[in-house]
């Protein structure tokens, strides 16, 4: 399920928020941290603490004691096969305590509007950023001339709201507004974003074993059903309670 929240992120955050983000330094903006607003990011009212990343490990079926490991082990099922309900709380939460190696997304808040509409917020490391791009398929061409324009700032916020659903591992949705620090990005750009990333996204998921049949935002909360590979599991073993 770790995937499945990096994926959440990744859909929501880094693969459109990141394309933005490249397609809005090309337009040759200057850089100032003071015009980024690189000191706090928007707050969008979600909590994170470990009471709801836990609360949230529950709901994606993780086991938190030896006889839960024990029982997904004797039926793998228990644990592959996922359909749940997590707020924005509990994935936030998740998100935050997940320990993604070189991901560039920090204090990240999602928060799931009605109708497949989300909000997003938190600071982007730019030290990350060059790797996230380059794993989203953004060509060597455009990364150049992005981390051109960021190298002198190490954390840039970033907001956005949009829509988002998936239905038999296919992405729908778009980005209506969104910011870089206190600069709106203009609509012509948010429109460009090149939904064969996406696409790109879902497919190696795939790859590694993850079908997610529908995906449904609505007020406060985002509904999963999906398959996962049995090896997701070791990323949540260290929140067993012994």
């Amino acid at each position: 399920m770790k995937k499945l929240i990096i994926a959440l992120s990744i859909i929501i955050g880094v693969l459109l928020i990141l394309f933005f983000v490249a397609g809005y330094f090309l337009g040759n903006v200057p850089i100032a941290s003071k015009l980024l607003g690189t000191d706090k990011a928007k707050n969008l009212g979600v909590v994170i603490s470990m009471d709801n990343a836990y609360s949230g490990l529950k709901d994606i079926s993780s086991p938190l004691t030896p006889q839960g490991v024990k029982d997904i082990i004797n039926n793998p099922a228990l644990y592959t096969t996922l359909k749940t309900t997590l707020t924005s709380d509990e994935a936030s939460s998740l998100l935050a305590i997940g320990d993604v190696p070189n991901f560039p997304l920090r204090m990240a808040q999602i928060k799931f509007g009605p109708n497949g509409s989300f909000q997003t917020s938190g600071v982007i490391n730019t030290e990350e950023l060059q790797k996230a791009l380059k794993q989203s398929g953004v060509s060597s061409g455009t990364i150049d001339k992005v981390m051109g324009y960021v190298k002198t700032v190490k954390y840039i916020n970033f907001y956005a709201e949009g829509s988002l659903s998936i239905t038999n591992n296919k992405i729908t949705g778009n980005i209506s507004n969104a910011k870089i620090g206190n600069i709106g990005v203009p609509d012509d750009l948010l429109s460009k974003i090149d939904a064969g990333v996406a696409s790109s996204v879902m497919n190696k998921l795939s790859q590694v074993g993850y079908s997610i049949r529908s995906l449904t935002i609505s007020e406060g909360k985002v509904d999963v059903d999906m398959d996962r590979p049995l090896a997701d599991l070791n990323n949540w073993l260290k929140f067993v309670q012994y």
